[in-house]
């Protein structure tokens, strides 16, 4: 399968996955058309795909012979104001976010995002994040990451362009932005940050969304997570680059043999 087509139905999946509760919503609406038609209508004995088709009639404004009698004119009224308040929020902003997500990335970003499940969120790519990023896509590169950073142009900077990778340019710290991650479908969560205190907050504020996602924390000051009680739950894991950099250069050094 071609890159293009490989797109197609990406994009396909998601703009789906927006609207279905709207294309779910306009079918009932027609299928109640159909029935009040039965009920009240001026064709008693019509079928009912004929009645059905009278509905969607009625919802796009197209004429349908009511018979004067109150209730299928009333109707005649009432549906095309409900398909446009239900594909008009839905279906048709959609595919206006769509048709615009070269110019305004950022809502169709969060559009593919809530496509997103099992996916992995990194927030403060500084240093430490950009290597780990790298290391992931270069390990796992079919698995959506997103990323959680202020700084814009993260995206160049990383030198990576695959559709799996979305930055979300904003605060970690910020509820609303960890929940466009789509964090309560995440299963994984690295935060990188260079403040222990910020990585921590941010640790509370996840288990708030997803108590069960797994966590790694980086902390400066490794002495701090035995103090916590976050350090008691099985799915948090904090880990001190100092100290395992340290770790490994003291087994090179002692490991060398004198020549």
């Amino acid at each position: 399968m071609t890159h293009m087509a490989k797109r197609f139905w990406r994009d396909s999946f998601i703009i789906l996955s927006a609207i279905w509760v709207n294309l779910a919503l306009f079918g009932l609406l027609l299928i109640l058309g159909a029935v009040i038609l039965k009920l009240f209508g001026s064709k008693p004995g019509a079928g009912w795909p004929q009645l059905f088709l009278d509905a969607f009639y009625m919802a796009r404004l197209e004429g349908v012979d009511t018979g004067g009698k109150l209730i299928p004119v009333l109707l005649a009224f009432l549906m095309p104001v409900a398909a446009v308040l239900i594909l008009g929020e839905g279906v048709l902003r959609v595919f206006s976010i769509y048709m615009q997500r070269r110019v305004n990335r950022r809502e169709w970003d969060l559009m593919v995002i809530k496509s997103f499940s099992d996916h992995i969120v990194v927030c403060g790519v500084g240093e430490m994040g950009r290597q780990l990023v790298r290391r992931l896509v270069n390990e796992q590169s079919q698995r959506p990451i997103v990323l959680i950073d202020p700084r814009p142009g993260l995206m160049a900077e990383l030198g990576l362009k695959s559709e799996n990778i979305i930055h979300l340019q904003s605060d970690m710290a910020d509820v609303e932005t960890l929940a466009n991650a789509n964090i309560c479908t995440a299963s994984l969560i690295i935060l990188t940050a260079g403040e222990d205190a910020l990585n921590l907050e941010v640790t509370y504020k996840v288990q708030q969304l997803n108590p069960q996602v797994t966590v790694w924390v980086r902390l400066h000051n490794s002495g701090l997570a035995d103090l916590l009680d976050l350090s008691r739950k099985p799915n948090i894991h904090f880990f001190c680059p100092y100290q395992q950099a340290a770790d490994v250069i003291i087994e090179h050094i002692l490991g060398q043999k004198p020549t």
